[in-house]
């Protein structure tokens, strides 16, 4: 059965707005519903969503084990500029997202949503 693109985009997009919902409706109850605070809850949920998309269909994935480092990375070098991070903290950003994706398969079934 060949592994189709468009499904794992689907599906990947289905899971990001999906967390992103859950973790500002969620979220905002403990942070409060301010314009920065829903924007970075849904942020970090759409992140995480990305990242976890792959553990959920494999199958639709042709490289999961890439989308995951490409999307953690991503997530982790957004966090770093939302922190306006210096040069040291970009790299930081780009290392640690990098072996947050790698991982994944492994720290993803210990997530909680909130």
């Amino acid at each position: 059965m060949p592994r189709l693109a468009a499904s794992g985009l689907k599906l990947a997009a289905i899971v990001s707005l999906a967390f992103a919902a859950v973790f500002a409706g969620f979220g905002g109850l403990r942070f409060g519903y301010t314009l920065q605070s829903i924007a970075l809850l849904a942020l970090a949920g759409g992140m995480l969503g990305a990242v976890a998309a792959p553990e959920l269909e494999p199958k639709a994935f042709r490289h999961p084990i890439l989308w995951q480092v490409a999307f953690s990375t991503i997530g982790f070098l957004l966090c770093a500029a939302i922190l306006s991070a210096g040069a040291e903290g970009f790299a930081l950003a780009g290392a640690l997202g990098c072996v947050a994706g790698y991982l994944a398969p492994y720290w993803l079934k210990h997530v909680q949503v909130p």
